[in-house]
């Protein structure tokens, strides 16, 4: 019987506010290239000399400190980090239970029911943050300590590209050509080129024209006159 009751009472205490996630955030994407165009830059062996990928930059909300959000004898712990909004819809903001570098999540103690996201009201006056469930109820408490702003991350589910600096020999310069998707080298996208110097100080690879200004076999000084993005 006492069993039963205790049942029924968490179920009360978790069943007290009911709200569907909202996914229809889209962050923003932008292409980045590095280096900027036509700017003296130096690069040492084996680092990149033209770098080009996605940028998505994201409204999170941000949590300073460790937070815990209590209700009777349960709670749950919010790891201080950035999380990234998910949705929202009239009334609420909706922000993922994971943070954007992955390191700090919404963990629960002594609630069988496991987190998806974190609810905040549109209504600040309260400062109130709640806990969303997988059985779409919510588990609320006011006055905790957060801020919202915007964050830039690589795009690591993006294409991008690359230009390493491999060394000098003679005359010759070797350079390394590598794609990523997904944040994984393809090895049939890879390949190394060796330009002569001796017979032009201009190289060009993939759209990409780099005036060569100094070159040894630990660094190479160069400036960028288009990247993989320019137009041409």
């Amino acid at each position: 019987m006492k069993k039963t009751l205790l049942a029924g009472f968490i179920g009360f205490v978790l069943v007290g506010c009911v709200s569907d996630i909202k996914y229809n955030y889209v962050p923003e994407v932008t292409q980045k290239s590095y280096p900027d165009l036509n700017v003296v830059t130096t690069t040492y062996i084996g680092d990149d000399m033209v770098r080009q990928g996605n940028i998505k930059t994201m409204d999170v909300i941000s949590f300073p400190v460790t937070t815990q959000v209590n209700r009777f004898w349960s709670a749950y712990i919010i790891d201080a980090g950035d999380y990234p909004k998910l949705g929202e819809d009239k009334k609420y903001l909706f922000f993922a239970a994971k943070s954007v570098n992955g390191n700090a999540t919404v963990k629960s103690v002594n609630v069988p029911a496991t987190p998806i996201g974190i609810r905040v009201s549109k209504d600040s006056s309260k400062n109130e943050v709640c806990i969303s469930f997988t059985t779409g109820t919510d588990f609320c408490e006011a006055h905790k300590q957060f801020t919202y702003k915007k964050v830039s991350v690589t795009n690591q589910d993006g294409f991008q590209q690359t230009l390493i600096y491999n060394g000098m020999v003679g005359s010759k310069i070797n350079i390394g050509y590598r794609e990523f998707n997904n944040d994984m080298a393809r090895p049939a996208f890879s390949n190394n080129a060796e330009y002569d110097l001796s017979r032009s100080r201009m190289i060009r690879y993939k759209g990409t024209v780099i005036e060569v200004l100094q070159a040894t076999n630990q660094h190479i000084k160069y400036k960028v006159i288009s990247n993989f993005n320019t137009s041409h």
